[in-house]
């Protein structure tokens, strides 16, 4: 068998497991058990377009990859330019495929995870109190795959950005960042205020409240210190205490943020704004 013949069967094969994936996948799988009865008119659409121009010059600002879902129309509404999220396409053909653009970037088992995700995230959602599902973020880890084929772990955040009159979910801002696991999963949601943080276990099916990670003082000095590129040398120096006393509080750091390094910490502590 010739390189031509190899190539020809790969190619093949690789058309025909995409085909099954898109097949396989079920858009709608995405808002259940959402409420999609809501009236939402073009003055509505209106009165969030300049928020979404805000959206855009910030994400060229801060170089940011963030896009907008619209749960009324089952689709986004808006995509940044940012390369992390888009896998080599571009954004603009991003946001009209919506979902669609899920299967060309996520493998089926993690298109399962998602899925459930997103059903036992809302589920939570409509346990809150009305005024307050405005203040929850979801965050977890997911593996995608370039249209080159490399593949990367990152972290999505969400947010609800615009809910309807009674509360319920209209749009919702999503934030995508490299992960600092190795592998997919680690689904939380946060109460914005508040140290409350519930992990979900794909085991149980439920979520389990915990405290948030909190550093100390000394411990957020360190890193904000680290951040900026200081030795341990440098950042005792700084805070003047001796090069072991700043060991102890970065090893409490690495085990309180579950990372391997200080710069995986620094980035974690970024993400979930604790510096």
């Amino acid at each position: 068998m010739n390189k031509r013949e190899i190539f020809s069967i790969f190619a093949k094969y690789a058309f025909n497991t995409a085909g099954a994936m898109k097949q396989n996948f079920k858009v709608d799988k995405f808002f259940n058990p959402l409420r999609l009865d809501h009236p939402i008119s073009e003055d509505d659409y209106n009165h969030v377009a300049s928020y979404i121009k805000t959206l855009s010059a910030l994400s060229r600002i801060a170089n940011m990859s963030i896009y907008v879902i619209d749960y009324h129309k089952k689709g986004f509404l808006y995509v940044s330019s940012n390369p992390l999220f888009l896998c080599g396409y571009e954004a603009e053909e991003v946001r009209k495929w919506g979902y669609d653009f899920y299967p060309k970037i996520v493998s089926p088992e993690g298109l399962t995870m998602l899925s459930e995700i997103n059903e036992k995230g809302f589920e939570f959602f409509y346990r809150q109190e009305p005024e307050a599902r405005s203040n929850l973020l979801i965050s977890y880890d997911f593996e995608i795959r370039h249209k080159i084929g490399h593949k990367l772990i990152v972290n999505h955040k969400l947010t609800p950005f615009a809910l309807t009159f009674d509360n319920d979910m209209w749009l919702s801002l999503c934030l995508v960042t490299l992960s600092t696991r190795d592998k997919p999963g680690h689904a939380f949601i946060q109460e914005f205020d508040s140290l409350t943080r519930h992990e979900y276990s794909f085991k149980s099916k439920r979520w389990k409240t915990i405290q948030s990670v909190v550093l100390t003082e000394r411990e957020r000095d360190v890193l904000q210190l680290a951040a900026l590129g200081n030795t341990e040398q440098g950042i005792a120096d700084k805070l003047f205490i001796d090069k072991t006393t700043v060991k102890f509080h970065k090893s409490n750091i690495l085990e309180k943020f579950d990372v391997n390094n200080i710069m995986e910490a620094v980035y974690y502590a970024t993400v979930n704004q604790l510096i």
